[in-house]
C-alpha cells in the first residue's frame, strides 16, 4: 500500500487544483491526506496525470472521495 507523505516539498507538485472536481478552498494532495470534508462533483480525475501518482505506484483515482489507498 503506497505511503504517501505530507510534504511541503510533494504538496508543491500536487496537481489537484487543476482537477475539474476539485472544490476549491481546501488542502490538497488527497492521495496523502485522504477524503475532502467538502462535497465533490465527481467529474473527471486528473490523479494519473500527476507525477506523485507515478511517483508512489498509486493505482486509483477520486482519493479525495474514497481516500488514501488502504482506506
Amino acid at each position: 500500500m503506497p505511503n504517501v507523505p505530507v510534504t511541503d516539498e510533494i504538496s508543491a507538485r500536487c496537481i489537484c487544483e487543476t482537477c475539474p472536481s476539485y472544490p476549491g478552498n481546501e488542502a490538497w494532495l488527497s492521495c496523502g491526506r485522504g477524503k475532502s470534508p467538502q462535497e465533490i462533483n465527481q467529474v473527471t480525475c486528473v490523479c494519473p496525470g500527476c507525477p506523485i501518482w507515478e511517483e508512489y505506484g498509486l493505482s486509483r483515482t477520486f482519493y479525495c472521495v474514497d481516500g488514501v489507498e488502504g482506506d
